[in-house]
């Protein structure tokens, strides 16, 4: 299976992931049970998050700001800002809560989804006296997150909840700690990994030589390529002295204005949950509905149908063959052609979907019930006997007939049976296999990292 992309306006953009997010939902209501629950627990929190912030719209574009202690994200967000908002610590500069400042339009829902406090949120009017770069901004909301290596666990529980919330990562290191473990790989690679919209910003480059600037920006972009992030830019900035932060706007009014970042996010999630879903799937497998007729056939055989048909044409002929008899159908017959259609249903996929499927069809003590009560109340044609010279010449035509119509009422009840109990279970279960493996397939000739470009 392939999926194929076309440039879509943000707005189709949105409803096209608002119905993928939707049919994933449904594929794991019908068939979660099939998912190792950690992936489970993993899947449906991301459809929680992306209905969400597909929900409040594109029209912002969430920044956040991570990165470690002494960084210096505090001091970058004011700069940003214009003003000190955002006050850095004392001793040793610490952000203890998450801070935001939105541009131009009020975006108060989303900051209570983001839940940042009313105390801690900044309003940036914009007015036409502004220069075009802070104008090109408007619609951005940028956050200021705790430390990502704070000693509060608090801190750090923040930042693990809202980075994933965010549309676009702008990740904040300084000359000293560039190559800090923890950030790289619980952070960095992660973020590689999900194909999360990203930027790099070196600050604090007034402290360095423009050779030593230079030095650490290749080294760092050496560093992130290692974790996977080919096409994510170092930006070299100093927020105290303002060095870089015109390239730093220009290119966050580019994504703010793109207006495709929060959908690029969300479908970075999504890409995310299909490699996640992707052990759970049979690569190349395709889900195969088993013989529908066949199995129509075989239950109509087993409850005495064909043998009614028989007794029918019989009659027709001039037998005195009794017709009233009820059909009878075994469970070990049932139970039996139920598991064949599993097998056949299921063939070729883990084993864990054989048990979805035969969860989610009827057991053989249901279908015995259900058929024979089909069958009892099925609309069988009056079969009478022929009398006169007459009749003699019609015994063929006439026993044709009534075997025919008899074969037709009966598989026609058992079909009538089979369709939503057997039939509409299984294609319900196969859509549901179809909509986890499209996800596993979002990302086929992506890069495998993801900048700010679209």
């Amino acid at each position: 299976m392939s999926v194929q992309f076309v440039p879509l306006s943000p707005r189709s953009e949105t409803v096209v992931l608002g119905e993928r997010v939707a049919r994933l939902r449904a594929a794991m209501e019908w068939a979660s049970e099939a998912i190792p629950p950690h992936v489970r627990d993993h899947v449906f929190t991301t459809i929680d998050r992306c209905e969400e912030r597909l929900a409040l719209g594109v029209d912002h574009t969430i920044v956040a700001l991570a990165g470690g202690t002494g960084s210096g994200k505090s001091t970058l967000f004011n700069a940003l800002v214009g003003r000190e908002f955002a006050v850095p610590g004392v001793a040793r500069p610490t952000t203890a809560h998450v801070t935001a400042a939105s541009w131009g339009t009020e975006a108060t829902e989303l900051l209570d989804w983001l839940d940042v406090s009313p105390v801690r949120r900044f309003e940036r009017v914009i007015d036409e006296l502004d220069d075009e770069d802070e104008i090109n901004l408007a619609g951005m909301v940028l956050l200021d997150l705790p430390d990502h290596d704070s000693v509060n666990a608090d801190n750090r529980e923040t930042v693990d909840r809202v980075v994933p919330m965010a549309d676009l990562l702008l990740w904040v290191v300084d000359p000293q700690k560039y190559a800090d473990h923890a950030l790289h790989s619980a952070y960095l690679e992660a973020a590689s990994r999900q194909q999360r919209p990203s930027l790099v910003v070196l600050n604090q480059v007034d402290r360095l030589s423009t050779e030593d600037a230079w030095a650490v920006s290749r080294d760092l972009q050496r560093l992130l390529a290692v974790d996977g992030m080919t096409q994510v830019p170092v930006m070299p900035v100093s927020a105290r002295t303002g060095q870089g932060l015109d390239v730093l706007r220009a290119e966050l009014g580019g994504a703010v204005a793109a207006r495709s970042v929060a959908a690029e996010a969300v479908r970075a999630e999504l890409v995310d949950a299909g490699r996640q879903l992707s052990g759970a799937l049979a690569r190349g497998t395709e889900p195969v509905l088993p013989d529908v007729d066949g199995l129509v056939d075989v239950l109509a055989r087993a409850a005495g149908v064909d043998a009614r048909a028989d007794a029918a044409a019989a009659r027709a002929r001039g037998a005195s063959t009794d017709l009233s008899s009820p059909l009878r159908l075994t469970i070990a017959a049932a139970e039996r052609e139920r598991l064949d259609w599993v097998d056949a249903a299921t063939a070729g996929l883990p084993p864990t979907w054989r048990q979805v499927v035969a969860d989610a069809i009827a057991n053989g003590e249901t279908l015995k019930q259900d058929l024979e009560i089909a069958l009892a109340e099925a609309p069988w044609p009056a079969i009478d006997r022929p009398s006169g010279i007459k009749a003699l010449f019609a015994r063929a035509g006439a026993a044709s007939r009534a075997k025919k119509k008899t074969l037709e009422v009966g598989r026609s009840a058992v079909r009538a049976v089979l369709v939503p109990e057997v039939v509409e279970p299984t294609e319900t279960i196969h859509q549901a296999y179809r909509a986890m493996d499209e996800l596993t397939q979002l990302d086929v000739g992506k890069p495998a990292a993801t900048g700010t470009e679209q």
